[in-house]
């Protein structure tokens, strides 16, 4: 793993349910087994949000503080409730580097980042470190709303994008903004050019991180040999990302964007809100071997599907690859599967994160993982 960062020690505190938790990790997979409901999803959700985002469950942040029973759920006063907390150390070739987030004390909605003792931002967390993840939540992704999709999509671009998120969440408060203006009966056009502007800067730096992202992952799976593992074609469904791949450059896609959206201006007034744009851009998967579009295929293959792509991801970082959380995905896997999959991930050389109910689903590692086994809010090493 000479020169890909890996978590080299976490402490969690009041956290779902974790009162304290500290732990150390060597850089080798880790695996974490037990009983449903012991708290290893709970874990994982903690290292996600080590990156920018709401983590792998977009829980909102006053339901994950721990209760006095042990589970996390809404307190009626998010005031008295114990704040949860974050920290870990992060292992960069020998440097190590500290990073935290938790719940401001006067403020229990809001999370603060600190990177070395000094406020940081979520982009400059994904400087230090990115994490991609697969749940049993995303198994449904290619068959369900293209929101799902673009969310998969976008966590992706930070790898090699950082900014990417704020980059996201710029664009939709100018979006919001000029949704309110329609609502509102506003008709002031230099407030309309100034989002719009806005909109259009922020749309060609989304729309050029997403056609770099599947350009890479597209070189990565062709110049992949056959695997456990179906390959995917990957298509951009949107008009800016268009663009990029017929070789406009950034200026004529934001031209483009500003263009639009002032002459679509009386369409979305009657709609009230913005109809066309990044925001309605669309993840299209086809199983190749099948030739059969990804929402087609059966639940197992889907999984097949997701599993590949998150491989091909990062192997496509060579760079800086992702640390990896996968929640459940062995036990859904055949054992041949299971057994290719280890040995893919390992390849990879990058920390992972795996969870499972029995310790047995991860016998092919053989004593190439650090293995733990969670009860009850603790971790036992085997």
């Amino acid at each position: 793993m000479a020169g890909t960062p890996f978590i080299h020690s976490l402490l969690l505190t009041q956290f779902r349910s974790y009162a304290h938790l500290d732990v150390r990790f060597d850089g080798r997979p880790v695996v974490l087994f037990g009983e449903n409901g012991a708290g290893k999803t709970n874990l994982l959700e903690a290292v996600s949000l080590l990156s920018p985002g709401r983590g792998l469950r977009r829980a909102k942040l006053a339901d994950i503080a721990r209760r006095e029973d042990g589970q996390s759920a809404p307190h009626k006063s998010p005031h008295s409730a114990p704040h949860w907390a974050i920290a870990a150390e992060l292992d960069q070739g020998g440097d190590i580097l500290k990073v935290g987030t938790g719940q401001i004390p006067d403020a229990p909605s809001r999370r603060q980042i600190r990177i070395d003792g000094s406020n940081a931002s979520g982009t400059d967390l994904a400087k230090c470190l990115t994490l991609n993840w697969l749940t049993p939540a995303q198994d449904r992704v290619f068959s369900g709303p293209a929101t799902d999709r673009r969310k998969f999509l976008d966590r992706l671009c930070l790898v090699h994008t950082p900014d990417h998120g704020r980059t996201t969440l710029v664009y939709e408060k100018s979006r919001a903004e000029r949704g309110r203006l329609f609502n509102e009966g506003i008709d002031d056009e230099y407030w309309f050019d100034a989002l719009e502007n806005d909109m259009a800067e922020r749309g060609a730096q989304i729309a050029k991180a997403r056609w770099q992202t599947v350009g890479k992952l597209c070189e990565e799976i062709a110049g992949r040999e056959a695997s456990a593992f179906p390959h995917a074609i990957i298509d951009l469904d949107g008009e800016a990302e268009a663009l990029y791949m017929a070789g406009a450059d950034g200026e004529d896609v934001r031209e483009f964007i500003r263009s639009e959206l002032q002459k679509d201006r009386p369409l979305d007034r009657r709609a009230g809100r913005t109809l066309r744009g990044v925001h309605k851009s669309d993840l299209q998967i086809t199983h190749r071997e099948k030739n059969m579009p990804a929402a087609d295929c059966s639940t197992g293959e889907q999984k097949a599907l997701l599993i590949g792509l998150i491989l091909a991801h990062a192997r496509s970082q060579s760079q800086r690859k992702p640390i990896l959380l996968l929640d459940e995905v062995a036990a859904h896997l055949d054992e041949h599967r299971r057994s290719a999959l280890i040995e893919e991930l390992l390849e990879l050389e990058t920390q992972l994160f795996m969870t499972g109910t029995d310790d047995h689903l991860f016998s092919a590692f053989s004593g190439r993982a650090q293995i733990f086994k969670v009860q009850d809010g603790h971790l036992e090493l085997q």
